[in-house]
């Protein structure tokens, strides 16, 4: 089964795939390892994108979402 979330980091507004997940906690936990950035999680059942960004203190801040 194909997971239904791809992770992604934005760096110099390209995007660069950073893994799968089953859930969005499970993404979530991917943001945070990855360290502070700018993210987005994309949806492979909706085609949602969730923004979000992470702090140097490992604070995991949700953006605006958009439709792919």
């Amino acid at each position: 089964m194909v997971a239904p979330l791809d992770v992604f980091a934005v760096n110099n507004g390209e995007p660069r795939w950073l893994g799968c997940a089953q859930s969005l906690a499970q993404a979530i936990d991917l943001l945070r390892e990855s360290g502070s950035g700018s993210y987005f999680v994309f949806s492979q059942q909706t085609g949602h994108k969730n923004f979000y960004d992470v702090t140097v203190e490992g604070v995991v801040v949700s953006q605006v979402s958009a439709s792919a």
